[in-house]
């Protein structure tokens, strides 16, 4: 195996060059291609060796060339030192440089088919080579660990436990279209007696989006570390101006918040440029289910400096009583002929999920997701609260 300056100590981090460079010794140009090969024999790994003359390493000869050299009679008689087959190293980087900086400058100097060689050297000696095409893949094998890593961060925040009350189950389902994403979900105890359940949709994607997701986190972490009780209003305006603060003009927060109160056995919704919210309410009198929608009263969060809510919608709480929302990654997804799912059909499928044991929800939603979507891919996050009283 090709020995990496990260096999021969921790010299460097991931980040710098010199963890990826492959110290390879260097040829002498004077050296005869024959003898090159045989080098090469127990290292089918490498592709090129380096090549230097009078201490200064010029560049690298492909195997293939040496090849070509050794089976080429005239080649062996008139060409023998291995200056002439050299491909000229791009430049000569320092191994505590940046992966990231270098392969932004590489790109732009290197033509299609150039790998782009580059010499190492660290401490003003030759450390070993690297090309364009090894610093991509190590870079995007980092960036693939720092998004997994990202999702796992953002798992942990969406699995914190569900507030225990026998008066109400609550299924939170949530499927990202990518590693992270900028939905969120949360419910929390905000009084002895009253509770909060909320969804949201950040106005971003991927890591934009997620950075949004953990700021929601903190404030929800909050409510638990100061014993937090604050009526609905205040609470909604509380986040509206959190939000509104630690993020750039342009980002905003769709949201459904409920507050459910058990004292005067109401909740109110709060829709803040969310989806519609399904309430499907028992009728005694006539033994059916009404199913009323509730859309957005409010604009979304972080996008006026002051929430003003004078209209709040209010549910008196009835035993059956089910209240879902869900996020607009459900009525946006599309099939592999680019149909959106639409409103139509959601409501149809909330209205069937109604008569699912809450248990099964989350396998009937996956099941209808897949169907829709078949080989194509979510494009947005899907997030879906079901309250049951």
């Amino acid at each position: 195996m090709t020995t990496k300056a990260r096999d021969i100590g921790r010299l460097f981090s991931p980040l710098q060059v010199g963890y990826i460079a492959d110290c390879v010794e260097p040829l002498s140009a004077g050296s005869e291609a024959g003898w090159a090969l045989e080098l090469l024999k127990d290292r089918p790994e490498l592709k090129v060796l380096p090549i230097e003359r009078d201490g200064a390493v010029l560049g690298v000869v492909p195997r293939h060339v040496l090849e070509e050299i050794v089976e080429s009679t005239w080649k062996r008689f008139w060409q023998k030192d291995l200056d002439a087959y050299v491909i000229p190293a791009l430049k000569t980087v320092e191994a505590t440089d940046f992966v990231d900086r270098i392969v932004a400058e590489g790109l732009k100097e290197t033509q299609e088919d150039d790998p782009g060689w580059y010499i190492v050297q660290h401490h003003r000696s030759y450390l070993g080579i690297v090309n364009l095409r090894q610093m991509l893949e190590h870079l995007n094998e980092i960036r693939a660990q720092d998004l997994r890593r990202a999702g796992e961060i953002q798992q942990y925040l969406l699995s914190k436990p569900i507030p225990e009350d026998p008066r109400y189950k609550i299924l939170f389902y949530n499927r990202m279209a990518h590693e992270v994403g900028g939905d969120f979900y949360r419910a929390a105890r905000i009084g002895p007696n009253r509770y909060m359940v909320a969804c949201f949709d950040v106005a971003g994607k991927n890591i934009s989006g997620s950075l949004a997701t953990t700021a929601l986190g903190a404030f929800f972490a909050a409510f638990k570390l100061f014993s937090y009780e604050g009526d609905p209003r205040k609470t909604t305006g509380l986040l509206n101006a959190m939000i509104k603060d630690v993020n750039p003009d342009d980002v905003f927060v769709a949201a459904v918040l409920f507050y459910i109160d058990f004292d005067t056995n109401i909740v109110e919704v709060h829709n803040c440029g969310f989806s519609p919210v399904l309430a499907f309410i028992p009728q005694e009198e006539e033994k059916k289910i009404s199913c009323k929608i509730a859309r957005p009263n409010l604009p979304p969060l972080g996008i006026e400096e002051k929430l003003v809510n004078e209209a709040p919608i209010s549910l008196p709480i009835i035993k059956g009583m089910r209240l879902t929302a869900y996020s607009d990654g459900l009525t946006d997804m599309t099939d592999p002929f680019g149909e959106r799912y639409g409103e139509e059909k959601t409501i149809e499928l909330l209205r069937d999920v109604h008569k699912t044991p809450l248990s099964e929800v989350s396998q009937k939603l996956d099941e209808e997701v897949n169907r829709w979507i078949g080989e194509s891919h979510l494009a947005d996050d899907i997030t879906l609260v079901d309250i049951r009283f």
